[in-house]
């Protein structure tokens, strides 16, 4: 956990994401960053999802005081960025640490910036997206601009702990066929990367989970990153040469974000999920 205080609002600073889909026709635009190219980039850098929130700053740069250590990068727009008035580079990963401040001025070359932060900013979802839409009051920080004093919070969840690499997971269409103990399993076990794992899919070594006895009538699509459950109790995960449809049920999936990160690990090395 840990958090940063606006010292300085700056101009129309505001949490966006890529926006709210699908909703038109009920009259809500999609909002979210007006460059999706460099808020892409500073959520690339970081190896994290496309679809998180991050700070946009607009013509002039907010001041931020940060209470706890983390990571950020910067994108966009130059705004003569500083940490503790040290001249900092833009595009690529920056380490703060607790009390370092954060500003900028006036942009120079472009009118929007992009500040992305290593862990996830606590910001509710509303249809879908964590973008503000202030006509309507919705979205990012209570439905408004950020100002001066707001304190906003991020919780840390694409980490590694003691060797062990945690992958965030989603249900899958097939989740709902796995008992609670199972569930349970799934986000506790330790497992590890099985020797016979190749570009086509990963086996999982560690404790089974309870055997469904369960084969799909039919056979469905599978894509990258798919989890599917065998009748051995041991998850496969599907990889890039992986078929293209299985009969195993597909109790989770990863996200091509962290299916990049699962890929890194070496045979034998461990993994614990995590749901989001």
């Amino acid at each position: 956990m840990g958090s940063f205080e606006i010292i300085k609002a700056g101009m129309m600073t505001s949490i966006q994401d890529l926006g709210r889909k699908g909703l038109a026709y009920f009259a809500i635009p999609r909002s979210g960053v007006m460059d999706e190219n460099a808020a892409r980039i500073a959520l690339l850098i970081l190896n994290k999802n496309e679809e998180c929130p991050l700070i946009e700053c607009t013509s002039s740069a907010p001041e931020i005081k940060f209470n706890d250590k983390t990571r950020i990068v910067i994108t966009g727009a130059d705004f003569n960025w500083k940490i503790n008035n040290e001249p900092i580079n833009r595009n690529s990963i920056l380490a703060v640490n607790k009390n370092d401040i954060l500003k900028g001025n006036f942009s120079k070359d472009g009118l929007r910036g992009y500040i992305a932060f290593e862990g996830d900013l606590e910001i509710d979802e509303i249809y879908d997206s964590f973008s503000t839409y202030t006509n309507a009051k919705i979205g990012g920080f209570e439905g408004r601009l950020l100002r001066k004093g707001d304190v906003l919070k991020w919780k840390n969840t694409n980490v590694s702990f003691a060797g062990k690499k945690i992958i965030p997971i989603r249900k899958g269409p097939e989740f709902n066929l796995l008992s609670k103990k199972s569930i349970e399993l799934l986000s506790s076990n330790i497992y590890k990367i099985g020797i016979d794992s190749n570009r086509m899919g990963i086996r999982l070594e560690g404790e089974k989970l309870e055997n469904l006895n369960f084969q799909l009538k039919n056979s469905v699509p599978v894509l990258p990153g798919f989890i599917q459950l065998p009748p051995s109790g041991l998850p496969i995960i599907v990889l890039q040469d992986g078929q293209t449809t299985g009969g195993y049920p597909r109790i989770a999936y990863i996200q091509n974000q962290y299916l990049s990160e699962l890929n890194q690990i070496p045979l034998g090395g461990e993994l614990i999920f995590i749901f989001v």
